[in-house]
């Protein structure tokens, strides 16, 4: 019998310890809630300086993502006729809002097609 005895009074010393281990726990999670919880409404307050957007859980969204912006094909025909008589590439830049290179492609290809000739001061239509 004393040997049960022994038994029990460790088993509730043990318990005893497991209790007061397990509050001591609890304590320093609900310090480390209420820590973490003032570090989170001081960065909302800096989000909100700098005007960044935030998510639910208090961590920044990430920024918008920029489309790019998809052009269309242009009809370089229908380019051409709308173009004046004596034309420049510059003019085929402004008309068509593309890179000169894209201008100068495409004088290439009207010059093969004998749409354009080279003139005095730039191409001729004809």
């Amino acid at each position: 019998m004393p040997q049960r005895a022994a038994r029990l009074s460790l088993l509730t010393s043990l318990q005893h310890q497991a209790t007061s281990v397990l509050a001591a726990v609890t304590t320093e999670i609900r310090q480390r809630e209420q820590e973490l919880a003032a570090l989170k409404a001081e960065a909302a307050r800096w989000q909100s300086v700098l005007r960044v957007p935030v998510r639910g859980d208090g961590s920044p969204a990430p920024a918008p993502r920029r489309r790019s912006a998809k052009r269309r094909r242009l009809d370089w025909t229908a380019i051409l006729k709308e173009l004046p008589t004596r034309l420049t590439t510059k003019d085929i830049g402004q008309k068509t809002g593309r890179p000169m290179a894209h201008a100068y492609t495409s004088v290439s290809r009207w010059m093969k097609e004998k749409k354009v000739r080279r003139g005095k001061d730039g191409y001729q239509k004809g």
